[in-house]
């Protein structure tokens, strides 16, 4: 499945072009890759994530996440370029978990 997203980053319209390649309910798996757009530096062909949630001590969720770049040729990303996207990624995930620990029956 391919989904088109849109999303406003200090005032400028975001496009990301992302392909979800595994949704596994029972194990509570989440694959999806960016393969275009804005999100997507030139020198990178995809960013791949795999999310894997389960549970936690006391009732609570663990979540784990990795990525993986594939690059076009033979580029090798930086060091500042992975540290700043890390930032990026943890900075999004501490939001969500915010808003999910703010609003225990959203779902």
């Amino acid at each position: 499945m391919l989904r088109h997203l849109s999303f406003d980053r200090y005032g400028e319209t975001k496009h990301v072009l992302q392909k979800v390649d595994l949704v596994d309910d029972a194990n509570l798996d989440y694959h999806y890759s960016i393969i275009g757009g804005d999100g997507l530096p030139d020198t990178v062909e995809k960013i791949s994530f795999e999310a894997k949630l389960s549970a936690g001590p006391n009732g609570g969720s663990i979540a784990k996440l990795s990525v993986k770049y594939t690059t076009k040729g033979d580029v090798i990303p930086s060091e500042e370029e992975l540290k700043s996207n890390k930032a990026k990624g943890d900075g999004l995930f501490k939001a969500l978990e915010g808003y999910v620990l703010a609003n225990p029956d959203y779902n």
